[in-house]
């Protein structure tokens, strides 16, 4: 999967002290997918449509966790199994750095920016998605998150996005 921007996000995963690069679609990272379920049945109803037309339109939870494995909450408990199911999106931090280099548009520089850092180790998440995702909303009891650049948190000879 290519980068493409504010779709498919890179991601940067710290996961047993081991720093990985992900290409995935950006829902995926929405951590707490029964938080989001529950938001998404919220707004039907606000919106005046019946829990029939919500469950034909969004599906059961089982139905609509399907589109992240099943896993209903990514965190440290889960990550070995969620980062196994994407490890085809898995995508090296060199090759990242040499399509940014070559891109040929300001935006294809920005899709290979990294959009999340999420630290299973420490339990943190950080975001720099430029759209208006809330990512922050849906993480796991008991971890901290940031609206915040967190090029600082990855090794230097990664940063290949920081001049």
């Amino acid at each position: 999967m290519q980068p493409k921007f504010a779709e498919n996000i890179v991601v940067v995963v710290l996961f047993k002290k081991k720093y990985r690069w992900y290409c995935t679609d950006k829902s995926l990272w929405k951590m707490d997918y029964l938080r989001l379920y529950d938001d998404y049945h919220f707004l039907y109803l606000q919106r005046g449509k019946t829990e029939l037309e919500f469950v034909k339109e969004v599906g059961s939870f089982g139905e609509f966790s399907s589109s992240r494995f099943r896993i209903r909450l990514l965190d440290r408990g889960t990550a070995k199994e969620f980062l196994k199911k994407i490890e085809g999106d898995e995508i090296s931090a060199g090759e990242l750095a040499y399509d940014f280099l070559h891109a040929e548009s300001e935006i294809e520089r920005k899709a290979r920016i990294p959009a999340l850092f999420v630290n299973f180790d420490k339990s943190e998440f950080y975001s720099q998605f430029p759209g208006d995702e809330e990512y922050l909303r849906y993480l796991p009891d008991g971890w901290r998150g940031a609206t915040a650049d967190f090029s600082h948190l990855i090794p230097p000879d990664d940063r290949y996005w920081v001049e």
